[in-house]
């Protein structure tokens, strides 16, 4: 479960499933090829747009062909299902129910088991559920903290590294554009197809 899915905590993610992959696939005489893998990202994200549901696999970008058939990640947006949910506001309505209860406080999970058998048995250990934080790791979690912020301030560095070479580019372009593109990208490190572009947007070109 996440409440945050930026990239570091993609990667995050990856890893803690390819490492179960791998140790899982390898067990026994041979490869297991025929089990299915499935990791799934349960997100709590308001402002996300589109399908709360999002399937991955590693594809071959020319035939979206997989690599490998039995990997697969699957990305849920409880945020998004919970909100449709409730917005329909239908008693009784059976559909992602489970699903907006993972995400549900005390009060909503009260009221949402009595629209459910299921739950309705077993209501005592969804609310022990509900509220109990621990999961398996095989790191600590201070080791895990420290991975995930050192990997977003890599990011957020690399971000306003970009950013500054993009301006320096805008700039060389308006004071000496006889350095011509391939200068301009070999100095700065700003492709050529992003430095022709800026110069459509900087109207220096038709």
């Amino acid at each position: 479960m996440n409440t945050s899915f930026d990239e570091a905590t993609r990667v995050r993610n990856l890893c803690f499933f390819n490492s179960y992959y791998s140790e899982k696939v390898k067990r026994g005489k041979k490869y297991d090829t025929k089990s299915e893998f499935v990791h799934i990202d349960f997100n709590f994200i308001r402002k996300a747009k589109g399908n709360p549901r999002k399937v991955y696999q590693i594809l071959n970008r020319e035939t979206s062909k997989p690599y490998v058939k039995n990997y697969k990640i699957i990305t849920i947006n409880l945020a998004t299902i919970k909100k449709e949910w409730y917005h329909k506001n239908i008693q009784g309505e059976k559909k992602n129910i489970h699903l907006v209860m993972l995400s549900a406080n005390d009060k909503e999970l009260m009221e949402l088991s009595k629209q459910d058998e299921l739950v309705k048995e077993f209501d005592e250990k969804m609310f022990i559920l509900n509220s109990d934080n621990t999961f398996t790791r095989t790191i600590s979690e201070e080791r895990d903290q420290e991975l995930l912020m050192n990997a977003r301030l890599e990011i957020a560095e690399e971000k306003g590294a970009k950013k500054r070479n993009i301006e320096i580019a805008k700039s060389m372009l308006k004071e000496t554009p006889e350095l011509g593109i391939d200068k301009i990208s070999k100095v700065t490190g700003v492709s050529k197809g992003k430095i022709m572009k800026l110069q459509k947007k900087l109207k220096l070109i038709k």
